[in-house]
């Protein structure tokens, strides 16, 4: 039974998660504004407003401009009040972020990581990067490479070995103490790159990225796209034949790596281009294949780019996405193969596509965090009379509510997300 106490308090909260998001995404505005966008008449926000000002999130910065009346008061949310912990896979090391929602990195730490014991990597860099803060952070999200359900279980991850038995995210707050969202690292970096990167005009595009897997994420109408279970975008799972029409392979239930990434990840290029007399050494395995003056490698090449254009094209073919963003190590590559895999995906695309390269590298990761945490404020909202619910609830009733535009017509410059350099705290166990 919900009593009449919990149903207030999670009213109020819904009231404070609208505020927040209004300003999070249209930055400084006044009272009125903000009753504009939420829907929420100025009288009911009072108490929220108020609330989130004693907080420490909501500041009051001075006075608009007259329109006749009093000069109205404008309000801003302090992205610094909210340090939010950022965990993610990096070359074989858990990294551990501490940032706030301006996007400045506070300390960074990397543990290495074994993926027979995930978990024991994911405490020592929770544990590190908690030590090494100067401040207690908010709230926490990891970013997970695999398949990650709407309910933040991970599975078919080889980065992270056989399974953990129990959910990461619910070891992190164990741990850490804090609400804690898990989320498919390659969601998170197109949600980045729709915010600050290559898509930062566009509502609807699909990204590939190539790397230790091959992976995809949708994003339509600003919206990230998860499917049923949380498994849209692998498309490293593909069936693939080769552009050589080998053997058709396919995915075997339950196995971690599909049949495209298994042939044209990172990994399996460079295992191919040593196979062909083709060592990069420190040089990145593109780049190597690009200067190889071997016909071989020029070949090798050439049946990478088929093999990741041929993932883009699948996505245009069903989905139909305005542009395709390319990232990962396809963002490596130099500006004559960048016009040559475009090319390949523009002539097998039914539709006309734009083909664009990804600009924000590691950073999305972070960005696309700062965009999850806006569409989600109630991870750093203190619970009031009742827990927070897990299921989106029905809209305000209409004697608090009014219609209201959806978005103002131009953003604060203040939503701009800059980064800064970071004390890195680097180490091993």
């Amino acid at each position: 039974m919900v009593t009449p106490s919990a149903a207030n308090g999670a009213q109020r909260l819904r009231r404070h998660e609208a505020v927040v998001s209004a300003l999070l995404e249209h930055g400084t505005m006044s009272r009125t504004e903000l009753a504009e966008i939420t829907g929420y008449s100025q009288s009911s926000m009072t108490s929220s407003i108020r609330h989130l000002i004693r907080l420490g999130h909501v500041i009051e910065t001075g006075r608009g401009r007259s329109t006749g009346g009093r000069r109205r008061t404008l309000l801003e949310f302090d992205r610094r009040s909210v340090l939010l912990m950022i965990l993610s896979v990096d070359a074989g090391h858990m990294v551990a972020r501490q940032v706030d929602l301006s996007g400045t990195v506070h300390v960074q730490v990397r543990r290495k990581l074994d993926p027979e014991h995930p978990q024991a990597a994911v405490t020592a860099a929770v544990e590190a990067l908690q030590n090494a803060a100067e401040a207690q952070s908010t709230c926490a999200i990891i970013s997970m490479p695999g398949v990650v359900s709407a309910d933040g279980d991970v599975s078919l991850a080889p980065a992270l070995g056989a399974s953990p038995g129990r959910r990461l995210q619910d070891l992190v707050a164990e741990i850490s103490g804090l609400h804690t969202i898990g989320e498919n690292d390659v969601n998170l970096l197109a949600l980045g790159e729709s915010e600050d990167g290559a898509v930062r005009d566009g509502d609807d595009f699909g990204l590939i990225y190539v790397g230790d897997g091959i992976g995809g994420a949708l994003v339509l109408n600003g919206q990230v796209r998860r499917g049923a279970t949380g498994s849209a975008g692998e498309i490293g799972f593909l069936p693939w034949s080769g552009a050589d029409g080998g053997t058709l392979t396919r995915a075997v239930s339950g196995t971690a790596v599909g049949p495209l990434e298994y042939d044209w990840s990172v990994p399996a290029l460079s295992a191919k281009a040593e196979a062909i007399g083709i060592e990069s050494g420190t040089t990145h395995i593109v780049t190597a294949l690009e200067q190889s003056d071997s016909p071989d490698a020029a070949i090798l090449l050439g049946q990478a780019l088929d093999a990741w254009a041929y993932a883009a094209i699948v996505l245009t073919c069903v989905v139909n996405p305005g542009r395709i963003v390319l990232a990962g190590d396809a963002a490596t590559l130099g500006p004559a193969s960048r016009e040559a895999l475009a090319d390949r995906v523009r002539a097998g695309s039914p539709s006309p596509v734009d083909v664009c390269y990804a600009e924000l590298g590691d950073r999305a990761i972070v960005s696309g965090a700062i965009a999850q945490v806006r569409t989600a404020p109630w991870i750093f909202l203190p619970e009031e009379d009742s827990p927070h619910p897990q299921s989106p609830e029905p809209a305000a009733p209409d004697s608090e509510r009014r219609p209201g535009p959806e978005s103002m017509a131009e953003p604060h410059p203040n939503n701009e997300t800059p980064y800064t350099n970071t004390p890195h705290l680097e180490g091993e166990i």
